[in-house]
């Protein structure tokens, strides 16, 4: 399932709360947690990532703690 289909559910599922059915709702809900913390950042257009990937070494630093800066 993907992220867009899967927040297309919740949205879904928000819309008819009343007649979902309360493990239904963990079990999404669990879903979702889990694919937040498996979330491992944005896909970059190629030229963006080299470009990064040069800035990061020439700053001596890694691509995700250049991110955090």
């Amino acid at each position: 399932m993907t992220r867009l289909t899967f927040a297309e559910e919740l949205e879904g599922a928000a819309d008819r709360i009343a007649d979902i059915s309360r493990a239904d709702v963990q079990i999404m809900l669990r879903r979702a947690a889990l694919m937040l913390r498996n979330v491992t950042g944005i896909a970059l257009d190629p030229k963006v990532e080299e470009s990064l990937a040069g800035l990061a070494a020439e700053m001596e630093v890694s691509k995700s703690e250049l991110s955090r800066q």
